[in-house]
């Protein structure tokens, strides 16, 4: 597969957008800096513990941190309830939170804007969403509301520090890797993207925002009947909650008697399909995408003029057929100056968030 101009002008777009907003110009990027707590807040020997909250299960664990090294002592998940309210959620930390820490990690997938307090990271909730409104908790310190919580109801003082998910996934890296060298990325429903700035430093990119491209007549009729048109154009274009869409324009707009499908997950399998004109449409579809995610790692390369080790999550990147292989072999083209490695980290959700305090 050649790697056209178009692929080298979008990775090198993408790039300009990362030096516009490093250096506060005007981008696409919202570039979302965060400041990691300069100490570890647990001593060594000391349990705490992590919660994760955002997807249709919550996670949580029972940590340590034993000579430099976090290990998992208890875990468990569950069916996550719909946290309508802001008492929702504090009764719901209330029947979770062990009674024996006092340091929590909070994994939090909802947009906050990233606040340092008391030498911790935390964050200001800016809105909930569609299934958890969060009402009372927006636009206030997620962190703090909960110390204050624990602080009335029970006497009790707890130390919180939160994070979102992309930067919990960028942080688990640093278990295998020095900062330097490490990036993390999210390709499945959705898409986004973190760095490193400094050794305390590290961005949410928000990359699906990036929109300094040409979008493709199908992302743009798939944007036209979406919930949020004009928003996040590159994640229609690439991401696992649009691609079926993708699948069925061009089905639609080449006449072909085909049922419409309703998942990503069966384009893949349509990858296979013995009828060549599907199998083939198909496998394009996800090419596209892929060869546009590469374009994105590509910019992010870049910008950071190093040899990187991407932390990846999502199934889209990791199960789509040829998928990684797509991805490895442009980036390969497009940024042959530097090495390039993926790595899966198991419970990346959790030691991220431990990596917030510990």
């Amino acid at each position: 597969m050649m790697i056209n101009e178009k692929f080298k002008r979008l990775a090198h777009s993408f790039s300009n957008e990362l030096k516009n907003a490093y250096s506060g110009q005007k981008s696409s990027l919202p570039f979302i800096i965060h400041t990691l707590a300069p100490h570890s807040k647990v001593k060594d020997g000391e349990v705490f513990q992590v919660i994760v909250i955002g997807g249709s299960f919550y996670q949580k664990a029972v940590m340590k941190k034993v000579d430099g090294i976090i290990k998992i002592i208890t875990q468990s998940k569950g069916t996550q309830p719909p946290f309508l309210k802001k008492e929702t959620l504090m009764e719901f930390l209330e029947s979770h939170i062990d009674e024996n820490i006092n340091v929590l990690a909070l994994n939090f997938s909802y947009p906050m804007i990233p606040i340092m307090r008391n030498g911790l990271l935390d964050g200001r909730l800016t809105h909930g969403s569609k299934e958890n409104t969060f009402v009372g908790l927006e636009g206030k310190v997620v962190g703090e509301e909960i110390e204050s919580y624990f602080k009335e109801k029970q006497n009790r003082k707890i130390q919180v520090s939160t994070a979102n998910d992309t930067i919990c996934l960028l942080l688990s890296g640093l278990t295998r890797n020095k900062w330097t060298n490490l990036a993390a990325g999210v390709v499945g429903t959705g898409l986004n993207f973190a760095i490193f700035l400094e050794e305390q430093t590290v961005v949410n990119l928000e990359s699906a925002s990036f929109n300094n491209f040409k979008v493709s007549t199908a992302a743009k009729y798939i944007d036209n009947i979406s919930a949020n048109p004009g928003d996040a154009l590159y994640e229609k274009e690439v991401s696992g909650a649009y691609l079926y869409q993708h699948f069925n324009y061009h089905i639609k707009d080449n006449n072909i008697d085909f049922k419409q499908i309703k998942s990503t997950k069966e384009l893949d399998i349509l990858t296979k399909s013995k009828n060549k004109i599907i199998s083939e449409i198909a496998q394009n579809v996800m090419e596209h995408s892929a060869t546009l995610v590469a374009a994105q790692i590509a910019g992010i390369i870049n910008f950071q003029k190093r040899d990187l080790t991407f932390i990846m999550q999502g199934s889209l990147f990791w199960k789509g057929k040829k998928y990684l292989e797509t991805v490895k072999k442009t980036i390969n083209d497009l940024s042959p100056n530097y090495q390039i490695s993926f790595e899966k980290i198991t419970h990346s959700d959790l030691y991220g968030a431990a990596k917030l305090v510990a």
